[in-house]
């Protein structure tokens, strides 16, 4: 599935950029502080340490003010488990590896650049132990920020963002018996776990096509 993604990913940038000469792109590298978030189990909470991250993002102008954006962000950290009824583990470490396909909107106001993003792709929570096992969960991403820019090539990017990663939960299939007869339903269950937040800064550098 992540291979999938990726090479989608590839292919979808890539055809955005065809005949769009002119246009603006747009590289960004990053690091900043990232906010671990908790999962609830079972029997306990699993707590995430909050840590440095990094990363980069490649953005394509499709159209005045409007960008695709593909993004990997990284953190190394360490996590917890909390039992409602016993003594806390161990630290775990392990790293969370965020690839995302972002629409980025902003408002150009001569050299400052306030901007909305919004993106979904995947979240690989990768353990440093070789006897656990890692994980990928689909997630969405929604954040804001302000780009200052030194010089038409040259600028400052500054954002937060607030990281989804969600987790199929279960498919349920039920039947009753009412006044219009027997009705059935199905649904699939999703939630979000955990609730991560993230707070970055660097350059970003553009060029035209």
């Amino acid at each position: 599935m992540m291979k999938f993604f990726l090479a989608s990913s590839i292919v979808i940038f890539l055809l955005s950029t065809a005949g769009l000469y002119g246009q603006n792109i747009e590289l960004y590298g990053f690091t900043g502080y990232q906010l671990g978030g908790k999962t609830r189990l079972y029997e306990g909470d699993f707590r995430i340490d909050n840590a440095q991250n990094y990363g980069g993002k490649i953005a394509v102008g499709l159209f005045s003010g409007s960008y695709a954006e593909i993004s990997y962000m990284r953190t190394d950290t360490e996590g917890r488990f909390f039992p409602f009824d016993g003594q806390v583990s161990e630290s775990v470490p392990f790293s969370t590896n965020y690839i995302q396909l972002a629409a980025l909107r902003q408002l150009d106001l001569d050299r400052v650049s306030p901007f909305a993003t919004l993106g979904f792709g995947f979240t690989v929570w990768s353990p440093k132990n070789s006897s656990l096992e890692g994980k990928t969960q689909f997630s969405t991403t929604v954040g804001g920020g302000l780009k200052i820019w030194l010089s038409d090539l040259i600028g400052i990017r500054m954002q937060a963002t607030l990281l989804l990663p969600m987790i199929y939960n279960g498919y349920g299939f039920g039947c009753g018996i009412g006044t219009g007869g027997i009705n059935c339903s199905s649904n699939v269950y999703t939630r979000v776990t955990p609730v991560q937040g993230e707070f970055s800064g660097g350059i970003v550098f553009r060029f035209s096509l």
